[in-house]
């Protein structure tokens, strides 16, 4: 038998009152524990006047984020063996740009900040009660070896080199908070994920040091809080602007990250991190409440993914998701099969904390063999009965892994029979239920609901072996109940598309019902049996994102554009990318690189003139205005360099008066939308036509319709002011901006740029190349050089290597850290990624624990006489 494989915290540790006995009394005579560090207190003291400065500046007033940044200390500081782990929950939901316009500083750093603060202040002491001993190497769940600090060492000191190439091609270091994409605070943003990393490295390792049973926990709650917080941000996104079901227009979700603002895969990265580790939870749970909120989390994952539109990142799923259901796999050997009892007698207590294997491949086959028919099926039934008719067909897939399989006496002959008898009892239930709905539409929902309830009820009571119901006659009852949801499911298509539309789906649906049989007995019926309930409950998620997959295939023009679109797209990328090497080259930046954060202002000065974007930055003098400049390129609505503000509301009558001057004739834009980040759903727009002037004037633009913005049900809507050129390669200068309502409210915050740029931000909503690099590999060239990329690239390597077969291969995050791994670069091949500084931090996070992470002790050997 293999080795068991066991978590870190899992094995037995030695109790504090032994260790203090062992160790003792000379440590509790002192007044302050032994592992307090000079250094720490200063450290702390920093990160905390750092952050509680950042959030007395901020720009939505620091009433709030001043309280936000103690009660993170106070975490931090008493919660320090798991907080570094739960923090990382956080980052996804602290990018505020859209209302506070900090571009380079973000509400990720003073979260950082004030956890590190809490941190070196818990490590400073004193302490009421003394923190847990020192572990040995062995039982430790992160150790760094030397070639690795070595490593991580060369990659700081590279990132530093290209911080400060970057900063002196900007023309030198500039404090100033608002800072846009071509000045040295880009370079600085670029860096912060490499000083965020070196302030957290010291306090996962004294966790793993002091806690090593708390870590791997607090890590896996905190990386699959991010899918969390991106898929819940990805659905009321989708739920606000387009609907959930709606996959044939070409809105691209964003979610949370604001630095998709001028187009990037920032979401795209942050699913493949996390989606992993929601597969990981999912595959380790235990008990069924665990199991059920796991399933829930990674749907909700797959539907944003779906949401994305992305191909790369549909790669990345498709191979990152099996390798890490594989290396799973791989751990699980030897240990104890699982059984499934969905519906226990009572009194009886299953074994759900015992390990499982994953099942064997007769049952993996029976298994795939499920979940393929049941696609098949809905694909087929999609295109008549829509998301209803999918939905009754996934609920009759749910039922059928539910039940038990037929009494062995019975044979072959005896399964036929049942299956017939139950055909029989279903036909006129299916016909009365037709019959029902074509008098009143909802009752067709009605009876699917109910023959599905009976249905698992059935099942409950055969699981049970509870008589009649375990016999042949139990045995035709619950295929009638099931045959009856197949065929309810037929009569909700009708009800849905038509009777006359329905009849395609007849020959499919009766294919399904055929399946039953086969699921009683027989090799299919006998590897059914076998799985455990986490299998089925895993081949339930596999049908689901299968229907999913149909959906958005089926059901979406869009997406079906995408996919015929790949050669084309990966032909314009190609140029890209070739531009991009060339830019390297000519600024000399082979070996190490042109500089972080440089690639957006040398793509402005070497693109053709009919590429460059446009841009905004404010101008120094005795009155404080803004400079607006329309790119070179075509000026269409989504073209449009847009200055954004977020307003509370749009009330009728809205006029705006701008006090503007332009050495050239143009025309003047001006909104007021529904608008998440990049996509509009409805708008106030005016124009001017504004003749040339080199003094400033007021210019009036009336924004007319009367009907209500953001309204209906359902998570509100946004509302975005924005103000652009429309006139290719002109540039008007701002200094004053004021948008009122007929009630003569003010609606604009900071109209005057007399706090510079707060609370205003910019887009540029589809013209998205000059921004980025478009590949990770590229982005490294760029900014670091081929040294940058060999660093980057054996830092990635060694890192999934040692979670895939290496040293870290049996410990339990390792599945998932080498899914993410792989997923990431797979989007990475496409995309920059890392250009988006709370990405990198999480990039970063996991390749620090895939040099770091070691596998779990063995088992300490049971104690003579224990009690079992």
């Amino acid at each position: 038998m293999a080795p068991v494989m066991i978590d870190a915290q899992a094995a037995p540790l030695a109790s504090p009152a032994a260790v203090s006995r062992a160790t003792g009394r000379r440590r509790q005579r002192r007044r302050e524990p032994a592992d307090r560090s000079a250094w720490a207190l200063p450290v702390a003291l920093a990160c905390l006047g750092l952050a509680l400065y950042l959030a007395a500046i901020h720009p939505l007033g620091a009433r709030w984020a001043v309280p936000a940044v103690l009660a993170v200390l106070v975490l931090a500081r008493y919660f320090w063996t798991v907080w570094p782990g739960w923090m990382l929950a956080l980052v996804p939901c602290l990018g505020l740009a859209p209302w506070t316009g900090w571009l380079w500083l973000e509400e990720w750093d003073v979260l950082v900040l004030a956890s590190a603060a809490g941190g070196y202040l818990a490590w400073s002491g004193p302490h009421r009660h003394a923190p847990p001993p020192v572990q040995p190497v062995w039982r430790r769940a992160l150790r760094w070896r030397g070639a690795a600090w070595g490593l991580m060492g060369l990659a700081a000191a590279m990132a530093g080199l290209s911080v400060g190439q970057g900063v002196s091609d900007a023309g030198g270091l500039d404090w100033w908070v608002w800072q846009g994409y071509s000045e040295a605070g880009q370079a600085l943003r670029a860096g912060k994920p490499v000083l965020a990393l070196a302030l957290m490295l010291p306090l996962w390792h004294r966790a793993a040091v002091r806690a090593p049973q708390t870590l791997t926990p607090a890590l896996s709650a905190g990386l699959c809080g991010v899918l969390l917080v991106v898929s819940v941000g990805a659905v009321l996104e989708r739920w606000a602007y387009t609907g959930l079901s709606n996959f044939s227009s070409d809105y691209r979700t964003t979610s949370v990250f604001w630095e998709m603002h001028v187009g990037g895969a920032a979401l795209d990265g942050a699913l493949a991190l996390s989606l992993p580790f929601g597969l990981l939870a999912l595959l380790r749970a235990r008990r069924r409440g665990a199991v059920a909120l796991a399933w829930a989390l990674l749907l909700l994952g797959l539907y944003a993914t779906l949401t994305t539109f992305s191909r790369g990142l549909y790669l990345a799923a498709v191979l990152a998701l099996p390798l890490t259901l594989a290396l799973w796999w791989r751990q699980q050997r030897g240990l104890e099969p699982d059984r499934f009892e969905p519906f226990p007698a009572p009194g009886r207590v299953l074994p759900l904390e015992t390990p499982a294997v994953w099942p064997g491949w007769a049952s993996l086959q029976a298994l795939l063999v499920l979940v393929a028919v049941g696609a098949a099926v809905g694909w087929q039934v999609f295109g008549a009965g829509g998301y209803r008719g999918l939905l009754a067909v996934a609920g009759a897939l749910v039922a059928l892994l539910l039940q038990p399989p037929s009494d062995p006496a019975l044979g072959r002959r005896g399964r036929a029979i049942a299956w017939g008898l139950g055909l029989a009892m279903a036909v006129p239930v299916v016909a009365l239920g037709a019959l029902a709905a074509s008098v009143w539409g909802k009752l067709a929902y009605l009876i699917y609901a109910l023959a599905w309830a009976v249905s698992v009820l059935l099942a409950r009571a055969a699981w049970n072996a509870a008589p009649p119901w375990r016999t042949a006659l139990g045995d035709s009852l619950r295929a009638a109940a099931w045959l009856s949801t197949v065929g309810m499911a037929g009569v909700v298509v009708g009800q849905w598309g038509g009777w006359v539309a329905a009849l395609p789906t007849v020959g499919p649906l009766l294919l399904l019902a055929l399946v039953w049989p086969l699921t009683q007995g027989g090799r299919l019926g006998d590897g059914l049996a076998r799985l455990g309930w986490r299998a089925r409950l895993a081949g339930l998620a596999a049908g689901f994102a299968a229907a999913g997959r149909i959906s958005a295939q089926a059901g979406g023009g869009y997406i079906a554009g995408r996919m015929s679109t790949v050669s084309d797209d990966m032909a314009g990328r190609l140029h890209h990318w070739s531009r991009g090497v060339t830019m390297t080259g000519a600024a000399g930046g082979q070996w190490f690189g042109v500089g972080a954060g440089r690639y957006a202002a040398h793509f402005a000065d070497n693109a053709p003139l009919d590429e460059r974007v446009g841009d905004m930055r404010l101008l120094g003098g005795p009155e404080p205005a803004l400079a607006l400049a329309a790119g070179r390129h075509v000026q269409g609505w989504g073209e449009m360099f847009r200055l954004l503000q977020r307003v509370d509301d749009a009330p009728p009558g809205l006029v705006l008066r701008a006090r503007v001057r332009n050495p050239v004739a143009l025309t003047l834009h001006a909104e007021v939308c529904e608008r998440h980040l990049l996509y509009t759903a409805a708008c106030r727009t005016a124009q001017a036509e504004l003749p040339a002037s080199g003094a400033y004037r007021w210019v009036t633009l009336t924004l007319g319709g009367d009907g209500e913005l953001a309204a209906g049900v359902g998570p509100r809507r946004e509302l975005a002011f924005a103000l652009a050129v429309a006139t290719p390669g002109t540039r008007v200068d701002v200094a004053q901006l004021s948008l009122q309502g007929r009630d003569g409210r003010e609606l604009l915050r900071n109209g005057g740029f007399d706090e510079g740029l707060a609370r205003w931000f910019f887009t540029s909503d589809r013209h998205h190349l000059p921004w980025h690099a478009k590949s990770l590999l590229l982005h490294w060239y760029f900014e670091q050089g081929a040294l940058g990329v060999l660093v980057g690239l054996t830092l990635w390597g060694v890192a999934l290597a040692r979670v895939s077969w290496g040293h870290a291969a049996a410990h339990p995050l390792a599945p998932a850290l080498a899914g993410a791994l792989l997923g990431f670069m797979l989007v990475g091949l496409f995309d920059s990624l890392v250009d988006a500084a709370r990405l990198a931090f999480l990039y970063g996070t996991l390749v620090m624990l895939g040099l770091g992470l070691r596998s779990p002790p063995p088992p300490a050997p049971e104690p003579t006489g224990s009690r079992v």
